[in-house]
């Protein structure tokens, strides 16, 4: 069999970059740029918020990252073009190189429309989980509700590019209406989530999924109660999971085996006597106390239009150290507090809430617990900053996200505003005490959106979505290490990872088909799919 070697390049039209990897300064990278064709009408498309939104980004253990977004994208009904939203996906190596020569289309059935929630997660090995709302639905269906049908579906991705549980994931076309989904990995397993909207059948739906793709129960699991979309699953030990919801009493967490039938604690635990009924998926920030228990932050709507931050710690034995109804990050008798994030550090067992005050000035607030619910600032936190500009409403967009460190210190970062959509990221290092070990000016003038700050113990990472114009927009990466630099090195990588990492082999016996089966002498432009020399199937996109 004839070898044949190329370089891989991200080649989606507008990505303006060959080799797109981690900054060396101050200045985010482009990863995938706003222009587009559309694969359906092949109309040219530039800018606009629908031709990269919502991005959403998950870290690997081998310090890879796996980002997914949608793109507007055509389908066809009755000999009606309506416009609706694909799925995509591409994998960076460990210095932010695409691993892709085009990105993922995940599912080539377009989102009806923006309302759907989507998820995507690591598996134990690595592989992308990516779930989705689209139209797939059947023909009656999707006229009776004028393509506005919603089909859930779950997909398993490996870092090779593929689709493990295949081309059209595990899905439910038997549900006209479900345009929320979320996935929850717990070991070797996947909880595939899905809220339905219809009628009698509203309600919200789990399944869990083996690591190859077998589902484990004969049909989805209604969970009890009315549509839950704040349902979140989280692992813990013994080969456990712990279910956090909401009841009539307010928000409860159950500890139950991984078939959800039994409760480990006899009943379900009321953390808290608010019961959240928004629409907003994980609602509460959860992060795991590093001992079998998690560490809660929410918001608590206090009626018009104001807000506090609740806090709670939930051990491992399901009692509860901030006490039957949580704390007040902000511990007065004032509110508006809004846009919570949550780190713990296990080693020093601490826990940091970082939100935003509007006491006057638009503060950004740290408060710091101990496991046992004592405040470890002033009871009104530590104010790390002030929007520079008083402009209306914009302290909401200030808030990015905080994450531990050893030796108890903490990374956070937020948004400098200087006026509406323009501003700066500042990302700023504290010891133990809450003195500044340094900080960093992010970018000048950017529009930010979906932004996701994630830190790790060598460097802390962001990612975001520009909608400026003049900022190149598309979605956009950024790396700083631990130690405010921008060169970051990994002691256990023996040899640089750089473009050899991007060869990837090609061979010829590779064989192309069209999405009906049809085979191809070359790829066509759209989709195609390919059957590669080792029999494995995937999606191309030209």
């Amino acid at each position: 069999m004839r070898k044949l070697y190329a370089l891989i390049l991200l080649a989606l039209a507008g990505t303006g970059s060959a080799f797109a990897q981690w900054n060396t300064n101050a200045t985010p990278k482009l990863i995938f740029g706003l222009d587009y064709t559309d694969p359906l009408t092949g109309e040219a498309k530039t800018g606009g918020d629908y031709y990269a939104c919502s991005p959403k980004v998950a870290r690997t253990a081998d310090k890879k990252t796996w980002i997914s977004w949608k793109t507007a994208r055509s389908f066809e009904l009755n000999g009606i073009v309506h416009s609706g939203e694909c799925t995509y996906l591409q994998l960076l190596d460990i210095n932010g190189v695409p691993q892709f020569e085009e990105p993922i289309l995940v599912n080539d059935h377009a989102t009806p429309s923006w309302w759907s929630q989507y998820a995507l997660r690591v598996a134990a090995d690595g592989s992308a989980i990516v779930t989705v709302a689209d139209s797939r639905a059947e023909e009656a269906d999707l006229t009776e509700r004028n393509g506005q049908a919603f089909t859930p579906a779950i997909y398993k991705i490996d870092q090779e590019g593929n689709f493990l549980w295949g081309l059209d994931g595990i899905e439910y076309r038997n549900v006209p209406d479900g345009p929320y989904t979320n996935a929850f990995v717990a070991g070797d397993d996947t909880y595939f989530v899905y809220a339905r909207t219809d009628g009698d059948e509203a309600g919200t739906y789990i399944q869990r999924i083996s690591a190859d793709g077998v589902e484990l129960w004969d049909e989805p699991m209604r969970w009890p109660g009315d549509l839950t979309l704040q349902l979140q699953i989280w692992p813990t030990t013994n080969n456990e999971v712990l279910v956090f919801d909401g009841c009539p009493d307010g928000a409860r967490v159950h500890r139950m085996d991984k078939d959800l039938k039994e409760e480990v604690w006899g009943d379900a635990v009321i953390y808290d006597d608010y019961k959240y009924e928004g629409y907003e998926m994980n609602h509460y920030r959860i992060v795991s106390d590093g001992n079998g228990g998690v560490c809660v932050a929410f918001l608590r709507n206090m009626g018009n239009f104001s807000h506090n931050i609740r806090v709670q710690h939930i051990n491992e034995d399901g009692s509860l150290g901030f006490g039957l109804t949580g704390l007040d990050a902000y511990n007065a008798d004032a509110y508006d507090h809004n846009y919570p994030s949550i780190a713990a550090n296990p080693e020093t067992q601490e826990i940091l809430v970082q939100f935003a005050s509007d006491q006057g000035d638009g503060k950004v607030v740290h408060q710091k617990f101990s496991y046992d619910g004592d405040y470890l600032y002033d009871e009104l936190g530590l104010a790390i900053a002030s929007k520079i500009a008083e402009t209306s409403g914009s302290y909401f967009y200030s808030l990015v996200g905080v994450g531990s460190l050893s030796g108890g210190d903490w990374i956070c970062c937020y948004r400098d505003l200087a006026g509406y959509n323009s501003s700066s990221f500042v990302i700023r290092r504290y010891d133990k005490d809450g003195n500044r070990v340094w900080t960093k000016t992010i970018g000048r003038e950017l529009g930010p959106n979906d932004v996701q700050f994630v830190v790790e113990e060598e460097a802390a990472y962001l990612f975001y979505r520009e909608t400026k114009s003049g900022k190149e927009p598309g979605i956009k990466i950024f790396r700083i290490g631990a130690d405010g630099t921008y060169n970051v090195t990994y002691p256990e990588q023996d040899t640089p990872v750089g473009i050899r990492e991007n060869i990837r082999e090609i061979t010829t016996d590779n064989r192309y088909y069209s999405i009906d089966g049809k085979q191809l002498t070359q790829p066509q432009h759209g989709l195609n799919i390919v059957r590669q020399g080792d029999g494995t199937v995937r999606k191309l996109l030209r």
